[in-house]
């Protein structure tokens, strides 16, 4: 007697994505992409030309030996498992960097932007993402602070033209920050772990700040930087060379002046809710930084964290090639500044980028609805045949009425014969006919307004 054969039983696998990566569906997949088209544009008009580097580093470049920079990377594995000498870029910085000594002829200054995915194996948090897509401009072999004070402006235009409505820029330089071992009266060995306690003031505030200091420095130390902050606080952008006789604090005060100045010159028209200032609690967490920081928080929404930074970076070319090449630049954070619009409720979407679905509703049609849709492409306008296997004329309005769709075009035997199409608003519900051979114009019309950017 023959047995029946069972089908082996399929495991089933559990649908998720590990923490700190997401998926986007097409709503915010596309409201994502309409930001980066703006992104792209706003630098292009700042004289920004596009750059790719690799997803792929080699590790001993994108840590340079630091050991923080190395506890955040993902390694590449090599075949079979075995160890691997590359790692998954964790920003756009430092590839650019290599990039530069790599090829030294470039002309200079060197005006880049460019926008891709990097990856950081940090916890996550609101806002912030193991895998993220960050969108940079940067100049390249030029120490004049007009170029500081272009990247501000480029920050400034960016959220405008992405229509963040309230915001603020807070600018610093680490050469003052740097003097903080002789102003407070602890070892230069210790800066970095005193300017990551400053760092945090967004967090726990300035008197959190302080309390920090007392059980990790001491009381003494904690009123020194109490003093600095309020100091720089009050002379707003000068007179700090009365805290320190330091040549490099007199730098540090002459490049905020003469950055606040660049950007007054540019006459930047700050809306209500719209700041740029001077904040000497901002230190940047990377500590490539040598002169100009800056970052830009929605006041809105401060527990995001800063959705676009940067600074001046001086040295950073030099460990590929010992010769010092200046560069400033600064990242936005566009999954970030998504993620808050998002919280905001002020972020458009729409469900689908087509603009108008053409009916099948007659199979003898079918020659006709491609051409239609051929004719409507050609002008660059979307357009999508319906695919699916309804042909009940209710059933495929429901669905572009589910899309989303704004128009649908209904052509059959009829309106054939009669030389006409029927067109259906579905955002008014209204409905008319159109001779056939004025379809291409009468979408013209309605699709050919402009997307204007402000300056």
């Amino acid at each position: 007697m023959l047995q029946k054969k069972m089908p082996n039983r399929i495991r089933r696998i559990k649908p998720e994505l590990p923490g700190g990566f997401r998926d986007y569906p097409p709503e915010t997949a596309i409201a994502k992409q309409e930001m980066i088209d703006t992104i792209r544009k706003t630098f292009e008009s700042f004289g920004f030309d596009p750059l790719e580097t690799s997803s792929v580093q080699r590790t001993e470049v994108l840590t340079g030996g630091e050991e923080d920079s190395g506890k955040i990377i993902f390694n590449v594995k090599g075949s079979q498992d075995t160890e691997s000498d590359s790692s998954l870029r964790f920003d756009l910085t430092v590839p650019l960097a290599r990039f530069i000594a790599e090829n030294p002829e470039i002309p200079k200054p060197f005006k880049r932007y460019e926008i891709g995915r990097v990856w950081r194996g940090e916890r996550q948090q609101a806002g912030r993402y193991r895998e993220f897509t960050q969108a940079d401009i940067d100049i390249v072999g030029t120490s004049s602070l007009d170029a500081d004070a272009e990247v501000v402006a480029v920050i400034y235009t960016t959220l405008n033209n992405l229509g963040v409505e309230n915001f603020s820029i807070k600018i610093n330089n680490r050469k003052i920050l740097n003097a903080l071992p002789e102003l407070a009266g602890f070892p230069s060995q210790r800066l970095w772990e005193a300017l990551r306690i400053i760092d945090k003031e967004d967090k726990i505030g300035t008197e959190g700040v302080i309390e920090e200091f007392k059980k990790v420095f001491s009381d003494d130390v904690a009123k020194q930087i109490q003093f600095f902050l309020k100091n720089m606080r009050e002379e707003k952008s000068a007179g700090f060379t009365t805290l320190s006789k330091q040549k490099i604090v007199e730098e540090g005060d002459y490049e905020i002046q003469k950055v606040f100045a660049f950007i007054r010159g540019m006459k930047l028209k700050l809306e209500e809710g719209q700041k740029i200032f001077l904040d000497p609690a901002l230190v940047r967490g990377l500590s490539y930084y040598t002169g100009t920081v800056f970052e830009a928080i929605l006041t809105d929404a401060p527990e995001i964290g800063s959705v676009f930074g940067g600074g001046r970076y001086d040295d950073l070319v030099m460990q590929f090639t010992g010769q010092k090449i200046p560069a400033v630049g600064a990242s936005l954070g566009v999954d970030r500044l998504l993620a808050a619009l998002e919280k905001l409720d002020t972020l458009e979407k729409r469900k689908t980028t087509v603009e108008v679905l053409i009916l099948n509703i007659s199979e003898n049609m079918k020659p006709e609805y491609l051409a239609l849709a051929k004719e409507l492409r050609d002008t660059k306008i979307n357009t999508s045949l319906y695919l699916g296997e309804e042909r009940a004329f209710q059933a495929q309005l429901a669905y572009a009425v589910k899309k989303e769709i704004p128009y649908v075009v209904i052509y059959g035997e009829k309106e054939k014969t009669r030389g006409v199409v029927a067109i259906k608003n579905l955002v008014t519900r209204e409905q008319e006919e159109i001779a056939r051979d004025l379809l291409v114009d009468y979408f013209k019309k309605r699709f050919s307004i402009p997307i204007v950017f402000r300056t």
